[in-house]
């Protein structure tokens, strides 16, 4: 017979509290920039408050149109998501014992052991045991005043003259963090004028992009690597 305490309804409760706190944002240098550019770009009031993000998001209405936003939520905090649930091998057989996994993307900055104990302290159970599973990948950045990132600028902006060039942070994966750990900048680059259409293929059925804005991306990556070469 089933009870509040057993170990998948303790775990399940604990799980709706993480994904329910409020993890503090931290807005970092480089994502001050890339929303301040966007800003002078988006329409008029669409960016109202983007210019210093730290204070915007004290005031509750703009704080709960920005995190509204799963992208811009992302941006300035470190983000859980469930991805995995054990329990028991029957319906019939409640278990001892009940596992989740959480995949956590780390804001860059952060540090992984302080992520674990504000995740325990969220969860407050002290017969949920809470810890890493792996190493953690500690996110990294390149800064935006190298001769690459400049030379991937002035390539953009002869692709699409007007543009507005900013940096910003990936939330996915890259394997870029590997590269600046042996010393090296690294940056996603990606030479393409996508429409709606093209936005939503990527990663989708029926990916592609046109054999024309492959052939102005090449030719916008030949541009700056030939810009890097006389740097």
């Amino acid at each position: 017979m089933p009870w509040p305490d057993t170990a998948p309804h303790r775990l399940v409760r604990a799980l709706g509290r993480l994904l329910e706190a409020d993890r503090p944002p931290r807005i970092l240098p480089e994502v001050q920039e890339y929303f301040a550019r966007m800003a002078s770009v988006l329409p008029a009031g669409e960016g109202a408050g983007y210019e210093r993000l730290e204070a915007s998001l004290r005031d509750p209405a703009f704080r709960a149109r920005f995190f509204a936003d799963r992208h811009r939520a992302a941006l300035v905090r470190t983000t859980f998501a469930v991805t995995m649930l054990k329990g028991s091998e029957k319906r019939n057989v409640i278990p001892p014992e009940a596992v989740a996994d959480l995949d956590c993307r780390m804001l860059a900055g952060e540090d992984p052991e302080e992520i674990v104990g504000w995740v325990r302290q969220v969860i407050a159970d002290p017969h949920v045991e809470v810890s890493l599973t792996s190493t953690p990948k500690v996110p990294n950045l390149s800064p935006p005043d190298t001769e690459l990132y400049k030379s991937l600028a002035a390539a953009l902006r002869r692709r699409a003259p007007g543009v507005v060039v900013a940096p910003e942070i990936m939330v996915g994966f890259t394997d870029n963090w590997v590269f600046r750990r042996c010393g090296l900048h690294g940056y996603g680059f990606g030479p393409f004028v996508l429409d709606e259409a093209e936005w939503r293929r990527i990663h989708g059925n029926d990916e592609r992009i046109s054999v024309e804005n492959l052939t102005a991306g090449a030719r916008c990556y030949t541009e700056m690597l030939l810009d890097m070469a006389a740097a």
